[in-house]
């Protein structure tokens, strides 16, 4: 026998004397001698802890969670940090710590429950700066979380950070028009013009940002409520027009400018816009009537600028009519350009020259007519295989001049249009919805078995006590394994409530399920609630999902729990079914042996080995 596993069994003979303290130094001088050994400290930490050296007990788990996490065991390290906190359950850093370790493991629930513990140590304690590391740790972790970026934005408001508040709000706002909740963003909407009464357009901004990220079919459909409730709110009808843009709907796009231009006829951001559409359309009458219309508009509005530009594009679809050049002219005089001012009104003098001059066939005066400046850059070689367009062009120029004369007739006509397309306006445009993607549609739950429903009431009812966080609440069926995994280290460590919490939900997914409800009446058991572990373990015999491994667990377990009541017969029962079914699981036929042997003997003076332990002849 070595020294080491000499003074263990020392220890395990002083324990049984009771002379604890004594056992703990032989404990101690045997870690000494093997550091790496973590049972042992283990087994050390919790005799330091039954001895209320809390300190002592503190420093060896930490040692051994540490240990744990190095080595990337981390659902051990929550574990022995666990007992830690049992320990000192007023102390935030534990929480802290097994707030890291469940996020490492990527337990986010788990996480989010103690960083809101630790949150709601540091806001009583007004230390803003930790409460604010907390609140950011828990957006980390869950992006979409409405609540904790309400909570955020509300504490940089408190602590004065304003800008920050305010573009937390904004973060918050966006996520609720990417859910559709406009109920929410409503309500978020007032309170924002509690805290920030200056911010008037708070709503719009933002609006204005998710339709810069995509989201401009959500953006249509607020946007419509909104002009619903201020139709005359002159930044809500710009949004919608670029909200119609970016989705491409150009009928669309049309009816909202013409709306637009009826109630803001001095604004020229519709005109462009509806112009711009009409020339994506290859409409190029109307555009150029309602861009002659609106000539002075722009004008006057200081948007010479966009006049020239959407003449110029309208001279691109349509580069010999001569009404086009003559408005790039005044555009670009109005604009200040006189050199192209000047370029376009040669140009439209050329047209109007060719319009009238007859043409010759000889090729001098042919050469004489085309020295006429149409292009400043085209050489005269080049123009020579434009004359068959020429010889025409008396043909052409007359048909012009028909066309601009019923341009002409039709102003009236067009501004008729618009007036009609702005009536049915009230009438079909609040009409446009947008299709949800989401299908909120409930799927139908089948009704449970009897025998399950038992079994939830029996669990159900369980009371636990993990601190004043819930373990595990919320966590998501993708962690089901974790949470198993992490039920089995709390059970080792005889974290008993801990485990149950933890096998309540990775009984969520069915392959766990009879499993870990088998493992919560062990944690029952083992916890002191015999009865209502007994009663559970039964209630599950009646399951029609039993495999024959989950019958050997749980008969298994039923043997144990009556034995543990002193109900030694019916415990040999349970092992002997066991045996029948499989005759090498677990330990079952030492236990038969066992409960044989208790059988036989009396009962009258017996004392057990428990009661034994502190029992010493003076």
């Amino acid at each position: 026998m070595s020294k080491k596993e000499k003074l263990i069994d020392d220890a395990q003979k002083l324990l049984q004397k009771g002379q604890t303290d004594k056992a703990i130094t032989c404990y101690q001088e045997a870690l000494a001698i093997d550091p790496g050994d973590m049972r042992l400290r283990q087994r050390l930490a919790e005799l330091l802890a039954k001895a209320r050296r809390l300190d002592e007990a503190r420093g060896e788990f930490e040692a051994i969670g540490k240990n744990m996490s190095a080595n990337g065991f981390y659902m051990k390290a929550i574990a022995v940090y666990k007992q830690i906190e049992k320990l000192f359950p007023e102390d935030v850093s534990v929480a802290i710590k097994l707030a890291e370790l469940n996020e490492k493991h990527g337990l986010i629930a788990n996480a989010l429950s103690e960083y809101k513990r630790a949150f709601d140590y540091f806001e009583q304690q007004k230390n803003n700066f930790e409460s604010l590391k907390a609140l950011e740790a828990m957006q980390r972790l869950d992006k979409k979380n409405p609540n904790i970026k309400l909570k955020y934005a509300e504490v940089l408001f408190q602590q004065g950070k304003i800008e920050q508040s305010l573009e937390a709000f904004k973060s918050l706002a966006l996520l609720l028009l990417e859910r559709r909740d406009d109920t929410a963003f409503g309500r978020l909407s007032d309170r924002i013009q509690q805290l920030f009464p200056e911010n008037t357009d708070f709503s719009l901004s933002v609006i204005e940002r998710k339709i810069q990220e995509g989201g401009y079919e959500q953006a249509i459909t607020v946007l419509q409520e909104h002009i619903k409730l201020n139709p005359h709110q002159l930044k809500a009808w710009q949004l919608l027009v670029m909200a119609c843009q970016a989705a491409e709907n150009l009928s669309r796009l049309k009816v909202v400018c013409n709306h637009f231009i009826r109630l803001f006829p001095e604004e020229p951001y519709p005109r462009e816009a509806l112009v711009r559409c009409l020339i994506a359309e290859h409409d190029q009458k109307a555009a150029l009537t309602l861009l002659e219309e609106s000539e002075q508009v722009f004008i006057v509005s200081g948007a010479a600028a966009i006049l020239k530009a959407l003449y110029i594009s309208l001279n691109d679809l349509s580069p010999l009519n001569d009404k086009v050049l003559k408005g790039c002219y005044r555009a670009c005089e109005a604009n200040g350009n006189e050199e192209e001012a000047a370029a376009y009104f040669s140009k439209s003098n050329s047209i109007s020259t060719l319009a009238s001059s007859p043409f010759s066939q000889d090729t001098e005066a042919e050469e004489e007519l085309l020295s006429t400046e149409i292009n400043a850059d085209i050489e005269i070689e080049d123009l020579q295989g434009l004359l068959p367009e020429i010889e025409d062009i008396d043909e052409t120029v007359n048909i012009r001049s028909e066309e601009q004369l019923e341009m002409e007739s039709t102003t009236d006509v067009t501004q008729k249009n618009v007036t009609d397309i702005a009536d049915s306006f009230d009438n079909d445009f609040y009409e446009i919805e947008v299709e949800l993607d989401d299908d909120f549609s409930i799927t139908e739950i089948a009704k449970p078995n009897t025998w399950f429903e038992t079994v939830n009431d029996i669990f159900d009812n369980i009371q636990t006590e993990t601190g004043k966080v819930r373990f595990g609440e919320g966590i998501d069926n993708g962690d089901a394994q974790s949470q198993y995994d992490l039920g089995l280290a709390f059970y080792e460590m005889g974290l008993y409530d801990e485990a149950i919490n933890a096998f309540r939900q990775a009984a969520e997914l069915p392959g766990r399920r009879i499993a870990c409800l088998i493992l919560q009446g062990a944690c029952l058991r083992d916890k002191g609630d015999f009865q209502l572990a007994e009663n559970a373990l039964r209630a599950l015999l009646a399951s029609p999902e039993l495999s024959l491994e989950d019958s050997c667990a749980l008969k298994y377990e039923l043997a144990l729990t009556c034995a543990a009541q002193g109900n030694h017969n019916q415990a040999r029962i349970f092992f002997e079914e066991v045996e029948l079914l499989d005759s090498a699981f677990r330990d079952v036929g030492r236990r038969l042996r066992l409960s044989s042997e208790e059988e036989g003997k009396g009962t009258d003076l017996d004392f057990s080995e428990e009661e034994l332990l502190n029992f010493e002849l003076k």
